[in-house]
């Protein structure tokens, strides 16, 4: 038994080192040297060296020459990363509800280090969150200026916003009851309504939103979209 700790303790410095390994891998996208990785890890050449080859033979780790790559095992685990799996659990029937009574696309997001993230999504959001990569447009949707608007300290603005023109926009969601909407402002034929989630305890910041390809905009989706938030944070508890 008093070799317990000590065992329990060699196991948990094996992990950290082989973490070590995978990060310095991971921030090196032309791939990582013996040397560089050393460096990086602050961990001799021979234990660095046996820990990447350890993990090449797992397939966590690709060699290529004299370089190392993330592998295609972690790749794949990464593929089933969820954000807020809480949140998502929470979110899928009233997203499935709000995409059939509106026939339109659902997105539920949360703001994660300044980055959205697509939480849960119904008819099509990945795709449509993908295809407005513009930063000019990502950061106008109404999606976006929820989530911002949302922020512990929300004062601080978006990019491509002004002090101004900011507190202009949070002061319109907060006075509509955390409700942002775009009537064909950013794409045209698309129009969106968003509504927060508050989520104490899962996540800083989520919000749902409907894009419709109405081409008049639907007078009951600012409503609908915020009786769907409400819905989930009613799972939520």
């Amino acid at each position: 038994m008093a070799g317990s700790p000590s065992a329990d303790g060699a196991g948990r410095g094996v992990l950290d080192a082989g973490f070590q390994i995978l990060e310095a891998i991971s921030a090196a996208p032309e791939g990582c040297g013996l040397s560089q990785l050393a460096r990086s890890t602050g961990l001799a050449k021979a234990t660095a060296y046996r820990l990447a080859e350890q993990l090449v033979a797992l397939g966590a780790v690709q060699r290529v020459e004299q370089r190392y790559f993330v592998g295609e095992r972690i790749a794949e685990l990464g593929r089933h990363w969820q954000a807020a799996p809480r949140l998502r659990r929470a979110a899928q029937r009233p997203a499935r509800v709000l995409a059939a009574l509106t026939n339109s696309t659902v997105a539920v997001c949360v703001l994660d280090a300044g980055e959205v993230r697509l939480v849960a999504g119904v008819k099509g959001a990945e795709f449509f969150l993908n295809t407005t990569a513009d930063p000019d447009v990502v950061y106008r949707t109404a999606m976006v200026q929820v989530l911002f608007a949302g922020r512990a300290d929300n004062t601080v603005p978006p990019p491509t916003y002004s002090a101004a023109e900011w507190h202009r926009v949070r002061t319109g969601i907060a006075d509509a009851g955390m409700v942002s909407v775009d009537h064909h402002d950013l794409i045209a034929g698309i129009c969106c309504a968003a509504a927060a989630i508050r989520q104490p305890g899962v996540c800083d910041v989520a919000a749902i939103a409907c894009m419709s390809l109405s081409q008049q905009f639907p007078p009951n989706l600012p409503g609908l979209v915020a009786r769907a938030a409400r819905e989930i944070e009613k799972n939520l508890r």
